[in-house]
């Protein structure tokens, strides 16, 4: 899968930087969308943090030293359980 982001990536930055008509923005445009699809596919660590105070969020109250974990692109919280953004779709690594 590396070497399909690598080469939609490659024909996004070449249609990018090269003149454009309606034709052509309609294709950029696919192989953007493509792009992120792809991009979002590829597993990221996991951002943790851990609370030094008592903290609530919603309905439930974290207390001081729990880790959360927040997803990389968006910064939507997650759950060890997940596999998956919940919000923005990113693959995660735990």
């Amino acid at each position: 899968m590396t070497n399909a982001v690598k080469s939609v990536s490659t024909i996004r930055n070449f249609m990018g930087n090269a003149g454009r008509n309606t034709c052509n923005d309609s294709l950029y445009e696919a192989l953007k969308d493509a792009d992120e699809s792809l991009q979002r596919q590829i597993p990221l660590k996991t951002k943790d943090e851990i609370f030094d105070k008592d903290m609530r969020i919603g309905h439930v109250v974290f207390k001081a030293g729990t880790t959360v974990h927040h997803c990389p692109v968006c910064n939507a919280m997650v759950t060890g359980s997940n596999n998956f953004c919940n919000k923005c779709g990113q693959a995660l690594i735990w």
